[in-house]
């Protein structure tokens, strides 16, 4: 009977030492201080040099609002710290949630470092897996820096970084090293990247590119606006597209129209064709497989070993439903290229065929010889220019000097290059030839006028080899000084218009056109 009374009394002693315990902290709990709100067992120990509070089972803790629960803990009422270990978890009003295997809390500070397999951080909008996190729990900042997945709870987004901070009470979030943001719609991967999840805009500070199903963008510095899929590039921003890059300044985007807008320096890159058109602002119109170039626009293509440079107010690149893809340049085009120079108002060049047409008083140079028709065609092979076309009213004029010109002249045209030069014309279609005769020592011996339905003329360096008359020709050599060369010589139409040849790249950019 003594040994049950001395039990019990032992057992009352130690639930009476528990009690007075959370007694005194309750009574003793100051502002700031970590409140003990439950535990099965506590006990005083020794640990690292200090005393400490030891609680098992259940265990509650509540500092500013926030509470901790765990399996066990030691609690360290004079550094107002605690470590709690299994099955930990801080909760924060009803918005948070964060779990782990360890913790360390330091309540001067507010300062919770989580470690475990799985740490997560757990609120409405997202739940975030690491391995190591630290919570500032007044200031309800986040931080992980040995990796993290942070998967979206309201659209099938992930996101995953080495580094990120998360302050939540101005819902700004911050994520560094290898970020990699997975959508349905296209995957972003940045080496810094900010996301404000009121306004849902997300922001780039450093090389990033963003990959969808029909496109690519790089950047190294932008935002993008997730509610309407609208974004802002700058710094070496460039779109990949059908084989396609379209760089500048700065370049907006559009992801639900389609629609780009890049402003300064603008680059549309084909490498497929060997072609480049810059200008000062361009539009992309993706769907509708279309891109526009303005403002000191410049096409360059690679042909053998020689460029084609052609300038005009506007580029217009597009797809049509077939398939066949278009290059329209108009007002004011002007072409120069080592062996061949043009000038027009509008051109239409299918990529398709490689084929390019000259619109509205077109006019060619190559060597000594002016081409003009109503329309005039240069077809391309395997990046050489081939074969021309002049469709009605086809003339070519070559000049002896200010008076004297050979002039051919005929419905239509076709011209056929060798070796980069114009080599040989075949005219159909009433033929009219000029032609002033010279000796061995260029002096001139007459000129000769002839019609034929169709000429054949195979053209030298600088002028006109042989003439071939193929259906019933009339010809006459007439003696110099026998014809007024202004008067009587030149044909219905001629027009000499030097003048508006361009001699090099930078005089593509002289405007030589009449006011409209």
């Amino acid at each position: 009977m003594g040994d049950r009374l001395n039990s019990s009394f032992v057992k009352f002693q130690g639930l009476l030492l528990l009690f007075s315990l959370c007694t005194a902290i309750a009574w003793g709990q100051k502002k700031g201080e970590i409140e003990i709100l439950n535990a099965r067992v506590l006990y005083g120990i020794e640990k690292n040099g200090q005393s400490a509070q030891r609680l098992v089972g259940d265990v509650q803790f509540r500092h500013k609002g926030t509470i901790m629960y765990c399996d066990s803990a030691d609690f360290y009422s004079k550094s107002n710290s605690l470590d709690a270990f299994g099955s930990v978890r801080i909760k924060k009003e009803q918005s948070l949630n964060l779990y782990g295997d360890f913790l360390h809390y330091d309540g001067n500070i507010d300062l919770a470092t989580v470690t475990g397999k799985e740490v997560r951080l757990v609120t409405e909008d997202f739940n975030l897996i690491t391995d190591r996190l630290l919570y500032s729990i007044a200031q309800d900042i986040a931080s992980y820096s040995t990796g993290a997945v942070i998967r979206s709870t309201t659209e099938n987004t992930v996101l995953e970084s080495v580094r990120g901070d998360f302050n939540m009470g101005r819902s700004l979030f911050l994520f560094k090293k290898n970020v990699v943001l997975t959508n349905p719609e296209y995957v972003v991967k940045s080496d810094t990247l900010h996301y404000n999840t009121l306004s849902e805009v997300v922001t780039f500070l450093g090389p990033t590119t963003i990959t969808g199903d029909d496109n690519l963008i790089y950047c190294e510095n932008g935002w993008y606006d997730t509610k309407v899929d609208q974004s802002r590039y700058y710094s070496n921003a460039y779109i990949l597209t059908d084989g396609k890059r379209l760089q500048g300044d700065t370049l907006y985007y559009d992801r639900n129209t389609g629609f780009g807008k890049v402003d300064g320096n603008v680059q549309i890159i084909d490498t497929a064709e060997n072609l480049l058109v810059t200008g000062g602002h361009a539009r992309l119109f993706e769907k509708k497989d279309s891109a526009i170039v303005t403002d000191e626009s410049l096409l360059m293509q690679v042909f053998d070993m020689d460029t084609l440079f052609m300038h005009a107010d506007t580029f217009k690149v597009y797809r049509t439903e077939e398939g066949a893809q278009f290059l329209f340049a108009y007002y004011g085009v002007k072409i120069f290229k080592n062996d061949l120079q043009g000038s027009c108002d509008s051109i239409s060049y299918s990529l398709s065929d490689s084929t390019i047409k000259l619109y509205y008083n077109p006019v060619l140079w190559t060597l000594e010889n002016q081409l003009t028709a109503d329309s005039i065609s240069i077809r391309t092979k395997n990046n050489k220019i081939h074969s021309l076309y002049l469709d009605k009213n086809a003339f070519i004029i070559s000049r002896i000097d200010q008076l004297r010109y050979n002039q051919i002249k005929g419905k239509n045209m076709i011209g056929y290059f060798k070796e980069g030069k114009l080599k040989t014309i075949n005219v159909t279609g009433n033929g009219q030839t000029t032609y002033y005769g010279q000796d061995e020592a260029n002096k001139f011996i007459g000129v000769n006028v002839a019609e034929s339905a169709n000429i054949r003329i195979v053209l030298g360096e600088k002028s006109i080899e042989t003439i071939t008359f193929l259906r019933k020709p009339k010809a006459t050599m007439h003696p110099m000084g026998a014809l007024d060369p202004v008067t009587e010589l030149r044909y219905k139409g001629f027009k000499w218009l030097g003048k508006l040849r361009p001699t090099n790249r930078e005089s593509l950019f002289k405007d030589d056109r009449a006011p409209h």
